[in-house]
């Protein structure tokens, strides 16, 4: 970079070596700038000249996928355990029994004699409080489970999650 030094009556304006050296940047390495995170940490290990980065896109994502995991067993743990609980309805006269798993799945059917004798229309109606009631309560038992799952896993409001709490 060279001064720009105004030129008198045409004659070129000599410049000394000291002024010469206020106006052209002397020769210097360059600084080589470096890109740091927002909040200072630039390596590994969190140094960088600041605070470590608390938004660290890998620790975030190792984190999210160990709550996957987590969530991914504990609900396998549920969903066997509401496999294996048995649920019974029942009519009215006891003559009709209903089994159902706490995933809503038929198991069995008990029908007694005197509830055949009574005929198809009677016998299907015993049928249908036997399952309302099999169903019911399978239903219900599911809920409390997935609540209890919501609550240790830490979710917010497991009520929400099941359809209003409302048991």
């Amino acid at each position: 970079m060279l001064c720009a030094m105004p030129q008198r009556a045409g004659l070129a304006a000599r410049v000394s070596q000291k002024q010469h050296s206020r106006c052209v940047r002397p020769a210097m390495s360059r600084r080589q700038l470096k890109a740091q995170a927002l909040f200072g940490g630039g390596n590994k290990e969190g140094g960088g000249g600041g605070m470590p980065n608390p938004f660290d896109m890998g620790k975030l994502m190792e984190s999210v996928k160990k709550a996957q995991q987590l969530v991914q067993v504990e609900t396998q743990r549920v969903q066997a355990e509401l496999d294996a609980t048995e649920f019974d309805g029942y009519d009215e006269d006891e003559t009709v029994k209903v089994v159902m798993n706490g995933n809503q799945v038929p198991k069995s059917v008990e029908i007694t004699q005197e509830a055949i004798d009574t005929g198809a229309e009677e016998l299907s109606r015993r049928l249908t409080l036997a399952m309302q009631e099999a169903h019911g309560k399978s239903v219900t038992g599911m809920k409390s489970k997935m609540q209890d799952l919501a609550k240790s896993l830490g979710l917010p409001n497991p009520a929400a999650l099941t359809g209003g709490g409302g048991m």
